[in-house]
């Protein structure tokens, strides 16, 4: 593994959520080599990834729903999306970010009645099993992983350009790939792995061997 520079893009409102936290403990504690820069989602400009030339892009989960995110404050992130040559990984609502780029549609999974499930809404928060193809950041891993969740939004239909590499009976659009490009997205959380569930680990370190 030659230098790595882990552009990590913090797509909370507040800077205060746990997911770009989370990402960055993981990556410091478990490849301390790593450099990574954190920046904020509002920050973020195709020029400054030319300035910055990462060797990987990691988009991290949101904090508030995407209704709350300007179309403005979120014109540099689809930039890069859409042309930075380097690998970048969209985890959670980062999975969802790069959908909303391609024009894909974000949505509740399902409706509930009030007072059912999370606000009304159906939601995968835990440990999950997934159906992968064993493609791309899924590469030397079983069929069937179990990986952590905490969402209730999902990707409701496939980018074009894109296929779908992993799927469960609740989220069918677990996980995408481009077509062309190293741009992969997923809707569970790789970083919060564990002994018993350590196939998040492997997701990560297949990305960072692009």
């Amino acid at each position: 593994m030659g230098r790595i520079l882990i552009y990590l893009v913090d797509n909370t409102i507040d800077g205060k959520g746990a997911s770009p936290r989370e990402l960055r403990a993981v990556l410091d504690r478990l490849w301390p080599g790593v450099e990574i820069l954190t920046e904020p989602f509002g920050a973020v400009s195709l020029d400054r990834v030319r300035d910055l030339s990462p060797s990987h892009i990691i988009l991290s989960g949101q904090s508030h729903p995407w209704d709350d995110y300007s179309v403005e404050s979120l014109r540099g992130v689809f930039e890069v999306i859409h042309q930075a040559p380097q690998p970048i990984l969209g985890i959670c609502g980062g999975h969802q970010q790069v959908a909303l780029a391609y024009g894909a549609p974000v949505a509740l999974m399902k409706r509930l009645e009030p007072g059912e499930g999370y606000d009304g809404a159906k939601r995968e928060r835990g440990y999950y099993e997934v159906e992968t193809t064993g493609s791309g950041v899924f590469e030397d891993l079983p069929d069937m992983i179990t990986v952590w969740h905490s969402h209730c939004d999902e990707v409701k239909e496939l980018p074009a350009a894109f296929e779908c590499t992993a799927s469960n009976e609740t989220c069918k659009i677990q996980a995408m790939q481009h077509s062309r490009r190293p741009l992969f997205g997923v809707q569970f959380h790789p970083e919060l792995f564990s002994d018993e569930f350590p196939a998040g680990q492997r997701v990560i370190e297949n990305f960072l061997a692009l």
